[in-house]
C-alpha cells in the first residue's frame, strides 16, 4: 500500500467523530493492508514507529519541523514560521505550501514500508550530529512525498496526529476486519492483554486468524498489562462479590512489572524479522532485569537498587513478577509516606537519590515462572509460587 492511500484513511478518521465509523474506516483499511505491513499501519495510526515499552520516540519539535520543511520544499524558514502564526498547524502549512509551488506538488508516492524506514531511522538518530541527521532525514521525505500525504508526514513526527480514538478501537476494528462486527473482540483483547504490542496482535491475525491469537503467551522483555483495581466501600461487598478472597496491606508506593531472565533478556519484539527493527537488536543489551511501570514505559535506569536487589535474590530461570516499590528508611526500617517515595520517580541525579532515598519492592503477585504461564491459575497457588522464587 502507498502512503497516499494510507493518507486518504487518515482523512477520512480526521473528518468523522463517529467511534463507528471510525471502527468501520479503520476494518476497511486494515483489510487493504498487506500481511507485513498492517503492523506498521498500526503504529503509524498511533504516532508511533514502536511499541509503548519500546523506548523509541521522534524527540522532534516544532523549530526542528520548520527547519526539515525549509529544507525540503526549499523555501525560507521566515515564510514556514509566518504562516505557521495564522494557523498553529505545521501540516495545515506544508500542505498549502508545497500545493503552492509547482516544483513541489507531486514528487513520487512512497509505499508505506519506504515512509516507516523514514521515520524509523529518524526517531533512531542519536548523539552528536542526530538533531541535522532528523532534519535531513524529514526533509528529504517531505520533497518526494505528494500534496495529501505532507500534512501527515509533519503530525506523526510531531505527535499531533490525534484522529481521536484508542488501541480499544483499534482492537474493536480488528475484529470487524475479520467477520464485520465485533465477535472476536474478547478473545483479541485477552491476546492484547498479554502483548500489548498491536504490531504484533495485527500481524498475527492477518497471517493467521483468530486461531493464531489463542496460543499467545507472555514474554519476558514484553509487559503484561496490569490488572486494575476496583474501590468498593466496604470489605463486605468485596466478599459478596468474589467470595473467598486473600487480604493484604495496601502499600502506597508505586507499581512496577519485574522482568528477569537469568541469562539476559532479548525479547520476543526485537527479533522479529523486520530490517527496520535491526538497530534495535544491535542495541539489546545482555542485562537480566528490566522494569515497567503501570503505563508500560521501560523504568529500568530510574531504579538500579531495585535491580540490584532481584538479581541478588531471585531463585529462577526466567519470571515475570508485580510488587510495589515504597521507600524506606535504612536506619529503622519504617516505610515512608508516598509523597517520599514518588521523588525517585525521575531520569536525573539517579545515584543520588537511591542513595537519600531507597527503595524497597514488595512483591505480590507472580505471572510466569521458567515458561509457565501462570496468569490462568488460582491466586492461591500464584501466591505460593512466589513465595518460592527469592533467596
Amino acid at each position: 500500500m502507498t502512503f497516499k492511500k494510507l493518507a486518504e484513511y487518515f482523512s477520512k478518521l480526521e473528518d468523522t467523530s463517529s467511534r463507528l465509523m471510525m471502527t468501520e474506516i479503520l476494518s476497511q483499511l486494515f483489510k487493504e493492508s498487506g500481511d507485513d505491513e498492517i503492523g506498521q499501519i498500526c503504529f503509524l495510526l498511533q504516532g508511533r514507529i514502536a511499541p509503548q515499552f519500546v523506548p523509541l520516540e521522534f524527540g522532534m519539535a516544532d523549530k526542528m519541523m520548520i527547519r526539515a520543511v525549509e529544507k525540503g520544499l526549499g523555501i525560507p524558514a521566515e515564510l514556514v514560521i509566518r504562516e505557521f502564526k495564522k494557523t498553529g498547524d505545521l501540516g495545515i502549512v506544508i500542505s498549502n505550501l508545497k500545493a503552492s509551488t509547482a516544483s513541489n506538488q507531486e514528487r513520487g508516492d512512497l509505499e508505506i514500508a519506504k515512509v516507516y524506514e523514514v521515520f524509523f531511522n529518524t526517531a533512531a538518530a542519536s548523539g552528536e550530529g542526530s538533531q541535522e541527521e532528523k532534519i535531513n532525514l524529514l526533509g528529504n521525505l517531505i520533497k518526494e512525498i505528494d500534496v495529501d500525504s505532507a500534512r501527515f508526514i509533519v503530525r506523526i513526527p510531531l505527535g499531533k496526529l490525534r484522529l481521536g480514538f484508542s488501541d480499544m478501537t483499534i482492537l474493536d476494528s480488528l475484529s470487524w476486519m475479520i467477520d464485520g462486527n465485533k465477535t472476536y473482540r474478547a478473545e483479541i483483547e485477552r491476546a492484547y492483554n498479554v502483548r500489548p504490542d498491536l504490531s504484533f496482535i495485527s500481524t498475527t491475525l492477518k497471517k493467521k486468524g483468530i486461531a493464531g491469537l489463542k496460543s499467545t503467551q507472555p514474554t519476558v522483555g514484553t509487559p503484561i498489562l496490569m490488572a486494575r483495581a476496583e474501590r468498593m466501600s466496604m470489605g463486605a461487598e468485596i466478599i459478596e462479590k468474589i467470595g473467598r478472597c486473600a487480604v493484604e496491606p495496601k502499600y502506597d508506593g508505586f507499581r512496577l512489572q519485574v522482568h528477569y531472565n537469568s541469562h539476559g533478556i532479548e525479547t520476543g519484539y526485537r527479533k522479529k524479522e523486520s530490517r527496520f527493527l535491526k538497530l534495535l537488536a544491535e542495541k539489546e543489551t545482555n542485562e537480566k532485569v528490566r522494569l515497567y511501570s503501570r503505563n508500560l514505559e521501560d523504568a529500568t535506569a530510574m531504579y538500579p537498587d531495585v535491580v540490584s536487589g532481584i538479581e541478588k535474590q531471585i531463585k529462577a530461570e526466567s519470571v515475570i513478577f508485580e510488587g510495589e516499590a515504597i521507600a524506606f528508611n535504612p536506619t529503622t526500617g519504617e516505610y515512608l509516606p508516598f509523597q517520599e517515595t514518588v521523588q525517585r520517580k525521575r531520569k536525573y541525579d539517579i545515584e543520588a537519590m537511591t542513595r537519600k532515598v531507597p527503595l524497597k519492592l514488595i512483591a505480590f503477585d507472580l505471572l510466569y515462572l521458567d515458561g509457565e504461564n501462570l496468569i490462568g491459575k488460582p491466586y492461591s497457588e500464584r501466591r505460593e509460587k512466589l513465595k518460592k522464587i527469592f533467596n
